[in-house]
């Protein structure tokens, strides 16, 4: 703000306070800022107020009657209030105390004497009696006994004129004049335009004065017919036509853009959207960028450009001004719109599709115009908006809020700055708002119950548990949900137009998936929906969207059946609380994806599986990779059961010790992870596990606090049957986890964790596909370094021990085994063969 300006210009209500009190010590307990802002409600008011005072307090007590009208008015709203030592003007002419509305020589007057004093000012033209009745149309004085217009009545003179072309009768027509023009001289205004254009009311009606349209309006509401409401003559747009270019009436906007200026603050030659203290021309941008004009708005309690008023006066910013809510007439949504009252509304989506678009002279690129240069020229939203010095670390980024002293702050230094916290109008905490003048808190469950809620504004009792599950999050996470990130609320915005329960079935269909899953996971641990497993959930949901691809119906539903009976059924026969992996959902996914490929192929080539030979099947296999030996499962079970003839596929097997790392790199591993306190304990935690223990991440995922044994002295962890020693610094990291009671996600679950590798959802464990990458962000290869894991211990245990401490079946344990022993004396000869 210019600390040039003078003190009443900056703080008028202040400045008027001190002044009042002064002088009059009753209104020590009146609050004279609140009766201020009630009885003015423009500030420019109260600066006129109180430079009147601060040149000459005496008109508060003097009874002068000099200055503006405010001054009266100010007296008279401090007596209603309990004020004694304030004296009313006089008059200027009689000396009584009424209320001055006119002024005449510099001095205030009554209405009486302003009447006389009009009276005898202009005496008859005709006759020169004082006698004054108004003006005739060449704008001589007429007295009551020489009228203007003579003893016709203008209201049904003019009717008459108009009754033929408008079908209505004279009554009313009559009628419809009168309600427009209440007097006589409005009257013979709207008689006399009509005599000199003809064509008023067909198209021509901003040659008329600014009553012709409500006129139009009124005869239009009564059924005429042929009438039209007068357009702006440059734009062609209805609007109301109040002021004057060229001699015709047009709109504000019209009148605005052919009266520019060049702006005091940019240098623009834009519309004048207002002045500085001292008269100088400035636009609207940069006047509401200027703390001067600026108040503090009676929502939020900032100070802020005033946006809207309410009803009872309030003052709004554009952060606190609800948008009314109407039904878009354009695209048909329900949603805030602008022109509710005035025009067919129209939503904010749709207002911005409607500005012109052009060749944006900052980019160059072909978008809606925003803003334009000082010479007219098109500018986009982004190039609009120029970066500026921050008045707060000096780089060159966008503004995003001014202090009360004008200075610009970037987002960052906003953040930090004291003025970016205020006190929340709902519970009094001193903190950054949110919007409506209310903290973050505050704002979620409004903003959360506004987008769940259905047109009705009602919320429906079965998304009771989504909106406690939502409100469970902090309230900027519960916030970006419902206000800030478009496909967020478009989902909530679903689930309101929705029909019956909230289940997971009810989700499954909804997009996109990532989210939905981060609503499922929060409604879980809400304990609004029951779990699940969501790895074999979405293995479900994707068996039946590739089997559809099957081209024949017969072998589609063939397959249909094997999947159900076969792969998915082993899945389903997992014990009760424990989940499927991520690889033994892999495994199945390779089987059918495969086995749709080979049926699509036999399909091109006009073969019926019922008919296909092995030469077929071995050709199809010999054409790609070994990942097509995964239908040797399909094949058979259509072998045994009768749908195909005899057929068979190699069995998938893997050359395990190809697939491993060298034992040094792996020992070299273990001791960076043993000593690196750099890295995360759960990374460190998790490659022991790989390179030690030979556990994969799906495993490791899912260990939870009952397998962690600790005796004070000693760790155990249970992996299999037998839990196994864990040796140092392993054990001081699994006490660490182990006393993690929440992971990365923003809500607690209800029930208390018991994972040891949270995830980023409430109440589940890491995904194995995040800690694989994890992993092999700090160099440890999951699979590779697994496998040169179990190649040691299988060389160095029997099958039957190592199965029971790490958790594996025995024929797995005898397949290592005998890998294992690949690297005995014969194992040179055996890699020669190879």
């Amino acid at each position: 703000m210019d600390e040039s300006l003078p003190r009443f210009a900056i703080e008028p209500e202040t400045v008027i306070g001190e002044i009042v009190r002064s002088v009059d010590s009753s209104c020590a307990t009146i609050d004279i800022t609140a009766l201020l802002e009630e009885v003015f409600c423009y500030r420019s008011q109260r600066r006129t107020l109180a430079e009147v005072l601060h040149t000459d307090a005496e008109l508060l007590t003097s009874g002068r009657p000099e200055g503006p009208r405010t001054v009266e008015r100010l007296i008279r709203a401090l007596q209603a209030k309990g004020a004694t030592g304030l004296v009313l003007p006089r008059c200027g002419k009689c000396g009584r105390q009424r209320p001055l509305t006119a002024l005449a020589d510099g001095r205030r007057i009554c209405r009486s004497c302003a009447n006389r004093r009009q009276v005898q000012a202009n005496p008859c033209g005709i006759c020169g009696s004082i006698d004054y009745a108004g003006r005739d149309r060449d704008g001589t004085p007429r007295c009551r006994a020489h009228p203007p217009g003579g003893d016709i009545d203008p209201a049904v003179e003019l009717a008459g004129r108009l009754a033929g072309p408008t079908g209505l009768p004279i009554e009313t027509a009559v009628a419809a004049i009168r309600a427009v023009a209440r007097n006589r001289g409005g009257q013979l205004r709207l008689l006399w335009a009509f005599e000199d254009h003809p064509d008023l009311l067909s198209g021509g009606g901003a040659k008329g004065p600014p009553k012709t349209g409500a006129l139009a309006r009124a005869l239009i509401n009564r059924g005429a017919t042929g009438v039209q409401v007068p357009r702006c003559p440059l734009c062609d747009r209805a609007a109301e036509l109040r002021l004057l270019h060229q001699g015709q009436r047009c709109c504000g906007r019209c009148w605005l853009a052919r009266h520019r200026e060049v702006c005091a603050d940019c240098e623009r030659l834009l519309p004048v959207g207002g002045r500085t203290f001292d008269g100088k021309p400035v636009c609207v941008g940069c006047r509401q960028a200027d703390p001067f004009n600026r108040r503090r708005c009676d929502g939020c309690g900032q100070l802020r450009v005033v946006k809207a008023r309410t009803g009872d006066g309030r003052a709004l910013c554009s952060t606190c001004h609800d948008i009314p809510r109407a039904r878009c007439a354009t695209c048909g949504e329900l949603g805030p719109c602008r022109f509710v009252t005035s025009e067919p509304p129209r939503c904010l989506s749709c207002c911005a599709k409607q500005r012109k678009e052009a060749n944006c002279v900052g980019c160059g690129n072909w978008r809606r115009v925003n803003n334009r240069t000082a010479t007219g020229e098109p500018l986009c939203g982004n190039c609009g908006k120029k970066p500026k010095p921050c008045d707060g670390c000096g780089k060159v980024y966008r503004v995003s809020a001014r202090t009360t002293d004008a200075r610009a702050l970037c987002q960052t230094c906003w953040a930090k700055h004291p003025a970016a916290r205020q006190p929340c109008a709902a519970c009094g905490s001193v903190e950054r708002l949110y919007h409506h003048g209310l903290c973050a808190a505050c704002a979620a469950p409004r903003s959360l119950h506004r987008a769940l809620a259905g047109p009705d504004g009602q919320l429906r009792p079965e998304l009771e548990g989504v909106y406690t599950a939502l409100l469970r999050l902090p309230p900027h996470a519960s916030l970006r949900w419902s206000n800030r990130r478009p496909t967020h609320r478009a989902l909530l915005q679903a689930l309101a137009a929705g029909t019956g329960p909230i289940t997971h079935e009810s989700l499954d269909p909804l997009a996109p998936a990532q989210i939905v899953d981060h609503l499922r996971a929060l409604l879980v641990a809400g304990e609004a929906l029951p779990e699940r497993d969501e790895q074999l959930a979405r293995l479900e949901r994707w068996a039946t969207r590739t089997v559809a691809r099957v081209p024949n119906a017969t072998e589609r539903r063939l397959l249909t059946h094997y999947t159900a009976w076969q792969p998915l059924r082993r899945l389903r026969r997992v014990r009760p609380g424990r989940h499927i992996t991520v690889g033994q959902s892999d495994s199945v996914r390779m089987e059918i994806r495969n086995t749709v490929r080979l049926l699509e192929w036999l399909h091109g080539g006009g073969i019926p599986l019922a008919e296909a030979t092995q030469d077929h099947i071995d050709t199809w296999l010999s054409q790609g990779s070994t990942q097509r030996h995964w239908v040797r499962a399909f094949l058979l079970w259509t072998s045994r059961s009768g749908h195909s003839r005899p057929l068979t596929a190699p069995a998938h097997g893997s050359e395990l010790s190809f697939n491993v790392i060298a034992q040094d790199h792996r020992w070299a591993l273990v001791r960076r992870l043993a000593t690196d306190h750099q890295l995360a304990a759960p990374d460190r935690a998790a490659g022991l596990l790989v390179l030690l223990f030979a556990q994969p991440p799906s495993r490791i995922t899912r260990l939870t606090t009952d397998h962690v044994l600790d005796t004070g002295e000693h760790v155990r962890l249970r992996l299999g049957r037998e839990p196994v020693l864990v040796p140092a610094p392993l054990d001081d990291l699994l006490r660490e986890l182990v006393t993690r009671r929440r992971g990365r996600s923003t809500i607690p679950p209800s029930r208390e964790p018991t994972w040891l590798f949270h995830g980023i959802y409430p109440g589940r464990p890491m995904d194995p596909s995040s800690l694989s990458r994890r992993l092999r962000a700090i160099g440890v290869q999951p699979r590779q370094a697994r496998n040169a894991s179990l190649m040691d211990v299988a060389s160095e245990l029997p099958a039957y021990v190592f199965s029971r401490l790490l958790g594996y079946c025995q024929q797995t344990a005898d397949n290592w085994n005998t890998e294992a022993s690949g690297f005995g004396p014969d194992y040179a000869a055996d890699l020669t063969r190879r």
